[in-house]
């Protein structure tokens, strides 16, 4: 079977870095050879690394140096791969002599270091084909590629996970790389359609594959208890938001929404996730008055023991790749609303009163209230979850995985 490189920079968490291990995991079970490659020795879910597969952290001489074996998982291989300084220096002087108008875009010294360590790893360990998840595993990839040459180098697959407008600084790059992939996944057929638009990749060289947001294990993570007092002191229903504590996520369009829902039918609203807002938004619950009624606990391991005592889910992005918090609430049981956001959450839902136009809090709340006051069944919720499952997700990259090895003659 063939041998399968899932590139990520690292697993510190995220949407991003969890489905990068439901598809390891998945793709490991029926045989394939599967190497997890990180950059940085971050694993936020130790637990959920896959035995099946090799998890390889290509560190350099900084990164080698800070390593914590006890905070990795059994299988972790430490790789502190070193390449000659002036491979680095050539791959530097190609860039800007094939493209001098975007050499500031891509010239960057930890990007080329990351590409010499990976074209080190693809030289030695010879995958069939490689993954690449997130900016910094793409040109990583593309440019240990132009080191080796494109035929001494695997097949290359970027996993394109948000939307972009086409002048964005990640789109400037991605129509200078892109033409080399061959093949590029992009998350939600939203995703494909903006993939299209703002980098030009032709329709037959895209495909649409769902994450695999929901997982039967999610189940048993729900049992567990969620450790905040609002589930057991007997008090009004809680709101749940869950997300980094960044602009994407938009939890001050959030928080009005719900100081105009609490109004009107007496709510908590606890928001899970760190990030650069937290100031921000605690500024923003003072000055509206919520301080008895919202909580940020922070980041937590385990989210979906919230989500399966809360009352409702709430996604307020302004923009999303596919929303997997959302299935998860689903998969949770638990009845969930969302922006109208590019792109997933109406690909999720596919129910337009469940969804509120970006950025207008007052139709959101009325969403919200809506929802709250006619909750629908929890089973059906589940069936809804179920439909983006790891066994359809690994169907769609098997599928990949021939249809690459095939047009390279493999």
């Amino acid at each position: 079977m063939p041998h399968v490189a899932m590139v990520i920079p690292s697993l510190a968490g995220g949407g991003a870095e969890r489905t990068a291990l439901r598809l390891s995991a998945g793709l490991a079970a029926p045989g394939h050879r599967v190497d997890i490659v990180l950059f940085q020795p971050h694993v936020a879910y130790p637990r959920e690394a896959p035995e099946a597969a090799r998890l390889l952290v290509l560190c350099g001489r900084r990164g080698w140096g800070r390593r914590d074996p006890a905070a990795m998982p059994a299988n972790a291989e430490w790789r502190p791969e070193r390449a000659p300084l002036w491979r680095g220096a050539g791959l530097a002087a190609g860039l800007v002599r094939d493209f001098p108008a975007a050499a500031p875009l891509l010239l960057r010294r930890a990007a080329l270091g990351r590409a010499l360590r990976l074209a080190r790893y693809a030289a030695r360990e010879r995958p069939d084909i490689l993954f690449a998840n997130l900016a910094q595993a793409e040109h990583a990839a593309f440019y240990a590629a132009r080191l080796a040459g494109p035929r001494a180098f695997p097949p290359i697959v970027p996993v394109l996970r948000n939307v972009e407008a086409p002048g964005a600084r990640h789109s400037q790059r991605r129509r200078l790389l892109f033409p080399s992939a061959a093949h590029v996944v992009a998350i939600s057929r939203g995703v494909a359609v903006h993939a299209a638009a703002a980098i030009g990749v032709e329709e037959e060289r895209l495909s649409a594959i769902h994450n695999p947001a929901f997982s039967p294990d999610i189940a048993g993570h729900a049992e567990e208890p969620p450790g905040h007092p609002w589930f057991a002191d007997g008090g009004p229903p809680v709101v749940l938001g869950v997300g980094r504590l960044a602009a994407q996520k938009d939890f001050p369009t959030l928080l009005e929404a719900f100081r105009r829902a609490a109004a009107e039918r007496p709510c908590r609203l606890l928001i899970l996730g760190e990030g650069p807002m937290r100031s921000e938004l605690e500024g923003r619950v003072r000055a509206l008055g919520l301080e008895g009624q919202v909580s940020l606990p922070g980041w937590v391991e385990n989210p979906w023991a919230f989500m399966a005592r809360a009352a409702l889910f709430v996604l307020s992005s302004r923009h999303e790749g596919f929303g997997n918090v959302l299935v998860e609430a689903l998969a949770c049981g638990c009845p969930s609303v969302s922006t109208d956001c590019p792109a997933g959450p109406a690909e999720i839902l596919e129910d337009p009163s469940l969804l509120a136009p970006v950025g207008d809090p007052e139709a959101l709340a009325g969403v919200m209230l809506r929802a709250l006051a006619r909750p629908p069944d929890g089973a059906a919720l589940r069936a809804k979850a179920a439909r983006f499952s790891v066994e359809r997700a690994v169907a769609g990259y098997e599928g990949v995985v021939e249809r690459v090895l095939r047009d390279r003659g493999r």
